[in-house]
Order: structure tokens, then sequence, then C-alpha cells
């Protein structure tokens, strides 16, 4: 035999004071879970779609990365002919070459602002298939295209870089003319020059790597394998998906640590569930008692009780996924790199989880203890 949920729903708005603070505590936690997945996601989908399958990153052999690379122009026009570069309708091979690094940038109102600046050629936006450009690409004369992202690496606010405005660095102004999207890459937190004119700020002669698309997949390994090989050209070759698999592999702790603080927020929100359950049992183990009297199990009763909590902490947690979404599409800063928060059905799964776990392990031990009291004793609890 069932107890009527009526009952239930009763008891809940008997206390409106007490369910609505329980709620309340309920939803904040739902809603720091449901952001915390949110983060981790975001920044396990950059990670993935950093980099094409067909693309592949040679730098100088000693180099951990790009901004610390050099290649000659002779290795350069070394590469030009391997027979794996791809071409497209105008016969061109996707071969980019570029000169990347961490430069210190002044805008209008900010100085001093860390950013990754790459200088490239035209080609290469046929090279990076996903890249999309709005407005001119960049050319010499000062011109620059910024990453839908560079504001946010920058810790600025976007108008600081608006078609139009200028920046400052290598003693150089220089003057955006447009923005580009790779749809959420690491890429998307750069800024892209003219790459002759950069080297000549730079005052470098040589490339920090090149960027090779190659005819087909399988044709991946074998360059890589070939390159990695020779003793002609010293350079390091890997796939464009591999490099950037690497090159974030720091952010593996960031990742872990946001997993962490959602576990650590629900055990919160959970012990803080179980002492306000464990206070409102309290006050109704004379109740709980009479139940029992009048024909209901204990198992009926524990059942009550979860129902009960789940009226509760449901709509909270319905609630605090929400309030999540109010930072969907909100960018953060990590470094010189910035990660665009997406809050989507996973992260909102995650945080009505936590809703879950709170509802039911919040109610069950209290609820649990208080059936153990002999019915006689229960009676005449005070």
């Amino acid at each position: 035999m069932r107890i009527p949920l009526k009952y239930n729903f009763r008891n809940v708005f008997r206390q409106k004071t007490r369910s609505v603070l329980t709620a309340m505590g309920i939803s904040l936690v739902v809603t720091v879970g449901t952001i915390m997945f949110a983060f981790s996601r975001s920044m396990l989908r950059m990670r993935k779609n950093s980099g094409s399958p067909d693309n592949v990153v040679v730098m100088s052999r000693l180099a951990g990365s790009r901004e610390y690379s050099s290649l000659r122009v002779e290795d350069y026009n070394l590469l030009r002919s391997l027979p794996h570069i791809k071409r497209n309708q105008k016969g061109e091979l996707l071969i980019s070459p570029e000169s990347a690094s961490s430069i210190s940038i002044d805008t209008e109102n900010f100085v001093n602002r860390p950013s990754i600046v790459r200088g490239v050629t035209p080609i290469m936006f046929q090279v990076y298939e996903n890249i999309k450009l709005e407005g001119e690409p960049p050319c010499p004369g000062g011109n620059i295209v910024v990453g839908k992202l560079a504001f946010a690496a920058l810790g600025v606010p976007p108008s600081e870089l608006a078609v139009g405005k200028h920046l400052k660095f290598l003693g150089k102004i220089w003057k955006i003319v447009g923005y580009f999207s790779t749809g959420g890459t690491a890429l998307d937190s750069e800024i892209l020059a003219e790459i002759s004119e950069f080297m000549a700020a730079l005052r470098r002669d040589t490339y920090s790597a090149v960027v090779v698309k190659v005819n087909d997949l399988s044709s991946v390994s074998p360059l890589v394998a070939s390159l990695n090989a020779r003793n002609d050209i010293q350079v390091k070759a890997v796939s464009e998906s591999d490099y950037y698999k690497e090159y974030t592999e720091g952010f593996s702790r960031i990742i872990f640590l946001a997993v962490a603080m959602s576990i650590i927020t629900a055990v919160g929100g959970l012990v803080g569930g179980m002492n306000t359950m464990y206070t409102s049992v309290l006050g109704r183990i004379r109740e709980i008692a009479t139940l029992q009297v009048l024909g209901f199990s204990k198992a009926d009763v524990i059942l009550s009780f979860i129902i009960e909590s789940f009226i509760i902490s449901i709509p909270a947690g319905i609630v605090g996924c929400l309030a999540g979404f109010f930072v969907n599409g909100l960018p953060t800063k990590l470094s010189m790199i910035a990660v665009s928060i997406r809050v989507d059905a996973i992260a909102f799964l995650g945080g009505m989880l936590i809703a879950v776990f709170i509802g039911v392990v919040g109610a069950l031990p209290p609820v649990i203890r208080a059936t153990r009291f002999r019915i006689t004793d229960a009676l005449r609890y005070t």
C-alpha cells in the first residue's frame, strides 16, 4: 500500500520556508556543477576540434612548439617538392609557411597584453578548411585580422578589437581589417598578420613552421615518418591533430580540477541536504510511527520521503541548470588561449544528476534511521 502523493505535496508546502531554502541551496549547487561540467566539455571540445586530420605540421627538430621553432627558407623550398602535397583548383600547392610568436600587445586602452600573433600567406585560408574570414585578409600595410576569441585571450573588451581599431606591437601600429573563426579551435585566440611584414617587424628571416595539406588521410603517416627520418633537412613532422593534442596536454589538469570541483560541490550540497532532511525527519518521527501503525511498511515510508525530496530537488535542479545557461557562450581565458563555454545537453544532464543524487542520498540515511525506531518509542518521541 503506497502513501498518496497528495500527502507528499501537502508536507512540502506545509513548511514553505524550509522547502524554499532547501530548493535554493540545491539550485546553487546544481548551477555551479552545470557550469563546471560545461567548462570541462568545452575544453575537451576545443582540444578535439583543433587541427585538421589531413594537415601535417613541420617544425625544426628540437622545437617543442611553433613559437620556438626555426625553419630556413631553404627548408621550406625542399618541403615544397614533397609528392604528398595537395593542390587547389588553380594548381597551387596547399603548403602554408608561418611565423608565430608570443607578443606583448597594446590596445587603445590596455597595455602589455600577451597574445600569439601568426604571420601567414593567403594560401593559409585554404590549408585550414574550417576557417571563415569576415572582412579583408591580412595584407601589407599593417593590416591584420583577429580571431573571434582574441579579445578574451588578451583580456580586453570586444570593442578594443573592432574593425578599424589599431593595435601596437613590435614598435609598429597595426590596423584591424577583419575577423576570422575556426569553429572553436585554439586558433580562434590568435591574431594573423601578413608574413613578410610580420617577420620584418620581428627581425627574423626564418619561419616558425610549415603546415602541409596532404592528398588524403592515408598519406599522413608515411609523410610524417619520412620527414622524421630524413637527415638532409632537420625537421620534426607531426599530424596537426596530434600537435594540438600535445599542445593542450597541460589543460588536462584544469579539466580534472573542474570535474573535481563539480564533485566537491555536489558533496557539499549533499551534506547540506542531508542536514536539512535530518532536521526535518527528527521533527516527524511520531508521524513516521503513525504511518507504520496505519499499515504502511517501512519501504512505503522511505519511498514517500524520497518522493518528497524529489518534489523539492527536481524543480530546484531544473532551475539550477537553466541558471547555468547564463554563461553559455561566455569566453574564458586560459593563459594565451580562450575557450567559449557551451552549456550543452550533457552538461544539463550532469547538473540534473547532481540534483537527483542530492534528492536520493540526502533523504535516504535520515529516513532509514528514523524507521528503525521501535514504534512504541517513536510514538512517545519529543
